[in-house]
């Protein structure tokens, strides 16, 4: 018995155990809103429990990690998973199956389960990535060596969008340049970054853009017009999150407003509406408190491949965060993005959790450094 001793005493002196108590507390809250709604007959009965089970993989996917892995091994044996993952995202584009409502071809059916490998080529994409900036962080703005970079950076968004998920392939994007802008791309190539997107808007407008996706757009800015189609998701959002108040009409209410994906991309209407602005200002501080845990590893992190795996990790939790947030608010349009540790979502959970796992290995390196020196 002593290996398993030293196998959980390992793990809790390599985990950030802050950041831990918080994932798991809205992983709790998550499951207790997805039950609700469930009986509140706005939902099946099998969100919630495929929510506790991914939970419960997740956790011990990170426990697993922290107590037997390092980072820099993980991270180094790319050419085993991140061929296994582009493999799996392409079968998925081609062969994979689409939701009600969308024509996403991102879900893959393993006959007693489905699972989306866009969140597991997130996790794969971060860590590959990070290993590549690392090796070549030196020499980043040569041609020879920025042209392969930037086709890696492009493979993130490629592939996702061959499946035709924009809303995770714009957080891949920002993975993407959140990672190159610390690992020290050049402010020149980065303004012509700029620019060139700049000048892309009208074309993308005109002729990337379904009509769907325009009229999301202008919904923003004309709600009433779209009242009876794609603004009413957001306008039975708002009207959910107003009617919670300060402290919320609580979980198990009776009289709870229907959000079409409620359990989904529109849980932070249902918190709101249960748990009122109270309830919503914490669950926002306990993901801000995440990110800024995330994002302090990184910073005191003596080794580049950790700095790039976390800036990856927190600019993929702030970007779906301020994503999702804002669509239940009505300042951004709907893009199908779910709300990190809260969303109903199995592959989603336990993606998040692995990433967390990640960051762990990088912050109990840092305590053994400051240890050891």
């Amino acid at each position: 018995m002593k290996w398993i001793s030293a196998f959980f005493s390992r793990f809790w002196q390599r985990a950030d155990k802050l950041t831990l108590c918080l994932a798991l507390g809205l992983s709790a809250l998550s499951t207790l809103c997805i039950y609700a709604i469930y009986l509140a007959g706005y939902c099946q009965e099998r969100p919630w429990q495929v929510q506790a089970l991914a939970t419960g993989l997740g956790l011990c996917a990170v426990v697993v990690m922290v107590a037997l892995f390092d980072y820099e091994t993980l991270a180094g044996l790319w050419k085993f998973y991140a061929p296994a993952t582009m493999a799996l995202m392409v079968w998925t584009a081609f062969f994979g199956e689409t939701r009600q409502g969308s024509d996403n071809r991102s879900w893959l059916n393993l006959g007693f389960t489905t699972i989306q490998p866009s969140e597991i080529w997130k996790f794969a994409f971060i860590l590959a990535f990070a290993w590549h900036l690392a090796q070549v962080r030196e020499e980043l703005n040569k041609p020879r060596v920025l042209g392969p970079v930037l086709i890696h950076a492009a493979l993130g968004p490629g592939l996702v969008l061959l499946q035709k998920d924009t809303g995770v392939a714009l957080v891949m994007f920002v993975i993407a340049a959140a990672m190159l802008f610390v690992a020290g791309l050049s402010r020149k190539l980065i303004l012509g970054a700029m620019g060139l997107g700049a000048l892309s808007v009208p074309v993308l407008w005109r002729y990337v853009l379904s009509d769907f996706q325009k009229s999301r757009i202008l919904s923003i800015f004309d709600p009433q017009q779209f009242a009876e189609t794609e603004a009413m998701q957001q306008l039975e959002g708002l009207d959910s999150l107003g009617s919670g108040q300060i402290f919320g009409i609580g979980l198990f209410a009776e009289n709870h407003n229907y959000v079409p994906e409620m359990y989904n991309d529109f849980i932070f209407t249902f918190i709101g509406e249960s748990l009122g602005f109270v309830g919503c200002v914490a669950v926002i501080l306990a993901l801000a408190v995440i990110c800024g845990r995330i994002l302090w590893t990184g910073a005191v992190c003596k080794s580049y491949v950790g700095k790039y795996i976390c800036v990856g990790v927190f600019a993929m939790l702030a970007c779906q965060i301020v994503i999702n947030i804002g669509m239940c608010l009505m300042v951004l349009p709907v893009i199908g993005i779910t709300l990190p540790l809260l969303s109903a979502g199995g592959t989603s959970v336990v993606s998040v959790y692995l990433s967390l796992g990640l960051v762990m290995l990088v912050h109990g390196s840092n305590r053994k450094n400051m240890f050891t020196e």
